[in-house]
C-alpha cells in the first residue's frame, strides 16, 4: 500500500510539473533556457554544458532544444547577447575622465555575479572553438571596444585630447586593459579601483 502512495504521489508531481510547463509562454521558456545556459556556463564551463543538463535547469523538455539548435556550440551562441553590457544605456556627461570612469563602471556592473562568472569561463576556453570565439569578439567584445573608441575620438572632438595620441596601438591598450581589469578579474572592482586605473594609465596614455 505505502508503495502505490509513493507511485501516485509521483505521478500527481510529474502530472503538475507538465501542466507548469504547458503553461509558460515561449518567451518565458526562451528566458529560463537563456538563463541556464548563463548558469551551466559559469559551475561547469562551455566544455561540460550539454542539452540534457540545461533542459533540467531550465525546467524544460530537451524537445525544445533540439528543435531550434543543432549542437550545444550554437546554442551557447545565440545566448552570448545575454553576456553583453549595452554600452547605449551609458548617458556621456561630455567630461573625458568622467566618461571614462563612469562607462568603466557601467561596464563592470553588467559583469557581475552569474553573468560574469559565465563570461570568464567562456572566454577561458573560447580558443578552442574558432565559430564561438569569433562570436564573442563579435557578440560581446568589439560593441564595447566600439563605443570607448567612439567616447576617445568625441574627447578629441572637443579639444580634450589630440587625435593623433589615438593610435592603433594605443587603442589596443586600452582596450586589453579595460578588459582584463573590467570583465576578467574574480572580484568586483570598485570605484576606487576604476578611478585609479583611469588616472594612472588610461589618461596618460592618451594625452601624454
Amino acid at each position: 500500500m505505502p508503495t502505490r502512495d509513493k507511485a501516485d504521489t509521483r505521478a500527481v508531481a510529474q502530472t503538475v510539473q507538465r501542466r507548469v510547463r504547458t503553461r509558460r509562454g515561449a518567451a518565458e521558456v526562451e528566458k529560463a533556457i537563456s538563463d541556464a545556459v548563463l548558469a551551466e556556463l559559469a559551475e561547469v564551463g562551455f566544455g561540460r554544458l550539454t542539452f540534457e543538463s540545461v533542459a533540467e535547469r531550465a525546467g524544460t523538455g530537451k524537445s525544445p532544444l533540439y528543435r531550434r539548435w543543432p549542437d550545444t556550440t550554437s546554442l551557447v551562441i545565440d545566448t552570448l547577447e545575454n553576456l553583453r553590457a549595452e554600452p547605449a544605456e551609458y548617458v556621456r556627461t561630455g567630461i573625458l575622465r568622467e566618461d571614462l570612469i563612469g562607462f568603466t563602471h557601467h561596464m563592470t556592473k553588467a559583469q557581475k555575479g552569474v553573468k560574469g562568472n559565465a563570461f570568464r569561463s567562456l572566454l577561458g576556453e573560447a580558443h578552442r572553438y574558432p565559430q564561438l570565439l569569433s562570436r564573442v569578439k563579435s557578440e560581446v567584445l568589439h560593441p564595447l571596444f566600439d563605443a570607448l573608441t567612439d567616447l576617445l575620438h568625441d574627447a578629441a572632438g572637443r579639444g580634450e585630447i589630440s587625435s593623433e595620441r589615438l593610435t592603433p596601438v594605443v587603442l589596443e591598450v586600452l582596450h586589453a586593459l579595460i578588459i582584463k581589469r573590467a570583465l576578467l578579474e574574480t572580484h568586483d572592482l570598485t570605484r576606487k579601483d576604476i578611478t585609479e586605473m583611469i588616472d594612472e594609465v588610461l589618461l596618460p596614455l592618451v594625452t601624454a
